[in-house]
């Protein structure tokens, strides 16, 4: 299988498992679901597997996520 990440403005909104038959699975998407699709790797070390609100860099080729939220404030110690 093959996943691709539906892109709106560079953020992903959608992921998609594409069976493997499928020669240009970016342009199947395209032409079955309009918009624009990144292949993404869920196997591959050298790249992050994308997720809903990840941002695309198209010079790495790679998604980015999205900044983790600030950790709650510790309780002080008495």
């Amino acid at each position: 299988m093959a996943y691709y990440a539906q892109l709106v403005d560079n953020t992903v909104t959608e992921v998609i498992e594409i069976n493997d038959d499928i020669t240009n699975g970016a342009q199947f998407a395209h032409d079955l679901l309009g918009g624009e699709w990144i292949e993404t790797f869920i196997d591959d070390p050298e790249k992050i597997y994308a997720g809903i609100g990840y941002t695309y860099d198209a010079t790495t080729q790679n998604f980015i996520p999205p900044p983790q939220p600030p950790a709650p404030p510790r309780p002080e110690q008495e």
